[in-house]
């Protein structure tokens, strides 16, 4: 039997999916692969000679995408897949930790500042300073013409979180999340919730984005853990959690969390809702056979886990049942 935490032949450096799910793609130590979500299916290979890709990301599921060499890891290249061509390049004094392509602008990761581009012409927008972020967290949604809606990214300070909307009615919101440095960061699909955890990862703390009330937060277990991914399901009535400790946690969202919680008073300099001074279990979970950094994402009623070592894993999750069911795993990157 293979054992699916032996790494794969080929290096994979980095692993993203695009805005709507339906495809992700695989930073190579020699190339990229791209890949549709569900049914699993290979889109297409590019292997280069004389370099591999450590960020790559897809803009929606067009020919066009954003990835940064291995030997040069301050550089940003976009690139025409189907004219097998760079069409632009953009170079930083420091390494580029993450990428995220829209429409209309590119937003570059540096380790202690974000930087938003214009997509046509790469005319810099905005700059968000934060603190020391060598992990890349950064977390985004698109509005319905695949353009930046909101951005979630840590703050100057320790434990801090910063969310800025690109909208009409735009804002910008800064307020503490966790004493000590941020470990994930995963908005909500409309922007209006972001979940947070700490470099501890035992704790998980969900705010409103506007307001920025502690709407809920999570226990995920006592020991330290490394937060791999976070995501919430498209009805965001469940969050699922991956970590190191090689599980993947469910915990439950209430429907009634924002607009309830929206209406409470601030409490010791910390706006807590209803359901906000708990620390509820998760009322799913399920054990991989794999600790590795992995990714997650909700397709409908199904978790698409993909493992930096090759390996494809979906699961049925249902709710209601308070099941979560294997249906495919294979190692699909050899």
């Amino acid at each position: 039997m293979t054992n699916p935490q032996k790494n794969a032949s080929i290096g994979l450096n980095c692993q993203s999916f695009n805005r709507k799910k339906t495809s992700f793609s695989c930073g190579l130590s020699n190339g990229f692969r791209i890949y549709n979500t569900t049914p699993f299916e290979k889109k297409c290979k590019r292997k280069f000679e004389d370099f591999g890709i450590t960020q790559l990301e897809l803009l929606g599921n067009s020919n066009i995408m954003a990835f940064v060499r291995s030997t040069t890891q301050k550089k940003l290249t976009i690139w025409d897949d189907y004219q097998s061509q760079e069409i632009a390049e953009l170079e930083f004094e420091t390494i580029i930790t993450a990428l995220k392509i829209f429409m209309d602008k590119i937003v570059v990761c540096c380790s202690d500042r974000i930087i938003v581009y214009r997509l046509t012409d790469l005319e810099s927008l905005d700059r968000i300073n934060t603190y020391q972020n060598p992990q890349g967290l950064i977390s985004v949604t698109e509005n319905d013409e695949e353009q930046l809606k909101v951005i979630a990214v840590p703050g100057t300070k320790k434990g801090e979180v910063i969310i800025k909307s690109y909208t009409t009615n735009s804002y910008t919101n800064v307020f503490k999340a966790f004493d000590q440095q941020l470990g994930q960061i995963q908005l909500n699909k409309n922007g209006t919730m972001v979940a947070v955890t700490s470099i501890e990862g035992t704790l998980i703390r969900v705010f409103d984005c506007k307001t920025q009330i502690l709407l809920l937060q999570f226990r995920r277990g006592q020991k330290k853990a490394n937060i791999y991914s976070m995501a919430f399901n498209e009805e965001e009535n469940l969050l699922a959690v991956t970590s190191n400790r090689g599980s993947i946690h469910f915990f439950n969202i209430p429907s009634d969390v924002q607009e309830v919680t929206r209406k409470k008073k601030e409490k010791g300099g910390i706006n807590y809702g209803k359901y906000g001074t708990k620390k509820d279990r998760s009322v799913l979970k399920i054990n991989l056979t794999n600790t590795l950094p992995n990714i997650i994402a909700f397709i409908e009623n199904e978790l698409i886990v993909i493992i930096k070592n090759g390996w494809y894993f979906k699961f049925l999750v249902n709710k209601k049942k308070g099941i979560v069911k294997q249906k495919e795993k294979f190692l699909f990157l050899k």
